[in-house]
């Protein structure tokens, strides 16, 4: 009996580790992110108009997102954006604190300056 707990024990143990080492690795979601070159936070929302309608690529850490995974906020070490994943019908599961890379059109709706995303990697 106390071989069967151990091999029961080991097994759940492996079990565990491979789920952890799958959630570190990085998961796409949406439309496959095409663009190689990031463009810092900051210069979106200074110049918002030079970037309007363009495709853009943000990477940061997810500070706040939508329960149901529809939106979340993108800071990188020069500001904050609003990324809004709903015109695109996708989700991503809750990811607040993990680095995400995310890329989509920059639109502006009155004053807020926000970017429709099409495709969104969890790292």
């Amino acid at each position: 009996m106390k071989i069967i707990n151990n091999i029961i024990l080991v097994g759940l143990a492996v079990l565990m580790l491979s789920i952890v080492g799958c959630a570190a690795q990085g998961k796409d979601f949406g439309a496959e992110i095409t663009e190689t070159n990031g463009v810092p936070i900051k210069d979106i929302l200074a110049k918002p108009e030079q970037f309007a309608n363009h495709t853009v690529r943000v990477e940061g850490k997810i500070t706040d997102e939508c329960p149901a995974g529809g939106w979340f906020f993108l800071q990188d070490e020069t500001g904050t954006i609003y990324v809004n994943l709903h015109p695109s019908y996708f989700a991503i599961p809750q990811a607040i604190g993990r680095r995400a890379v995310a890329e989509g059109r920059v639109r502006r709706e009155g004053t807020q300056i926000e970017i429709i995303g099409k495709g969104v990697r969890l790292e």
